[in-house]
């Protein structure tokens, strides 16, 4: 692994010489697009490391947003857990009012606010080996609990796409309308071990993100559209699940 760490080390020092590179596309997802071009790496949705075992998360210098660390589909009472938790517990679609959404964080450490009727919260059981979505209505009376993801998917998941995390900052530039970006600083991280994601679930340091919608055309009014159930934590709270590389 430490020669795949130089050899990633060796391609971002060519790449950060390049100064300002035009973005291969526009919106969010330009700064990690135009990255993975220049290692000459195409795009896929695997759930495998992106750079010879090693995963790589880009950001703009400012951004505060959460890192995603992998997405789980979760197991419940509905055959598609994520359709019956959109249609049970979303609200309305705020450009068409006849289709749900669901789009919320759910914490282990305080309860999150669902719509008008619901708030949600994270369990970890150790007894059982799950990390549970709890329900609660209004009155904060528990109402469902038969949404969970496995301990033993989580570390695997964890395990195979997160053992070594590069996270690479680039300045972000707008030239003749179009956007730009230096890549300027990489930092390397190894995993301390699945038992440190279970305490960070735990404490509120690791929170849950479902990002679940409708599909608005013709052919396919009113299907799920999941943009991903996904385990996310800040950047500034990463060393509570790796070690930095020196």
């Amino acid at each position: 692994m430490n020669d795949n760490i130089r050899m990633l080390y060796k391609e971002f020092n060519r790449i950060k010489k390049l100064e300002y590179v035009k973005s291969v596309r526009g919106g969010n997802t330009g700064v990690g697009a135009t990255f993975e071009a220049l290692l000459s790496k195409n795009e896929d949705d695997l759930e495998i490391p992106d750079f010879y075992g090693i995963e790589i998360k880009t950001r703009r210098s400012y951004s505060k947003a959460y890192i995603t660390l992998f997405s789980a589909v979760p197991t419940g009472s509905g055959y598609y857990e994520v359709k019956r938790l959109r249609d049970t517990y979303g609200y309305s679609d705020s450009r068409d009012c006849n289709l749900k959404v669901l789009n919320v964080d759910a914490f282990s450490d305080s309860f999150t606010k669902v719509g008008n009727g619901y708030y949600f919260k994270l369990h970890v059981d150790r007894d059982s080996e799950r990390i549970v979505l709890l329900v609660f209505d209004r009155y904060k009376n528990l109402v469902d609990d038969s949404t969970y993801w496995d301990f033993l998917v989580l570390k695997e998941k964890l395990e195979r796409k997160l053992e070594v995390l590069a996270v690479v900052k680039a300045w972000p530039n707008r030239i003749g309308g179009y956007e730009y970006f230096k890549y300027y600083k990489m930092n390397i991280y190894i995993l301390k071990g699945f038992d440190y994601f279970v305490r960070c679930i735990e404490e509120g340091i690791i929170k849950l993100n479902l990002k679940i919608s409708s599909y608005r055309d013709f052919k396919r009014y009113g299907m799920v559209k999941s943009h991903g159930v996904s385990f996310c934590i800040r950047e500034e709270d990463l060393d509570s699940l790796f070690d930095i590389y020196r």
